[in-house]
């Protein structure tokens, strides 16, 4: 098996997922500042594109391997998954606990 290739691939797609997904849910879910403002009953839509970042990388690896072809891309995407959800619920928790009023000068307050 090409443990390296694998795990590059897994990482890189994981890390490639969670910013898309991330800016699909900033763009259209972001209540008043969102640029487009969808119904969020569609949320489950947002979805897509990480599953399809997923089997692409699942793909990556089965069209780069000589052995055991199946198996590597069906690991690279489960690993992708639970990269990406593991990588969402970590900056998810990050930014709930961050403090609202960081400090910064506004205009209102004198500097």
């Amino acid at each position: 098996m090409r443990w390296k290739l694998v795990v590059l691939v897994s990482i890189v797609a994981a890390l490639v997922a969670s910013l898309c997904w991330f800016g699909l849910m900033i763009l259209f879910f972001n209540g008043s500042a969102a640029i487009l403002p969808v119904n969020y009953e569609w949320w489950p839509l947002s979805l897509v594109l990480p599953l399809l970042l997923a089997g692409f990388g699942g793909f990556f690896i089965y069209r780069h391997t000589s052995r055991r072809r199946k198996t590597q891309a069906a690991m690279t995407f489960l690993a992708v998954l639970v990269l990406t959800a593991l990588l969402c619920f970590a900056v998810m928790l990050r930014l709930r606990n961050r403090p609202a009023d960081r400090g910064l000068p506004t205009l209102s307050k004198p500097i």
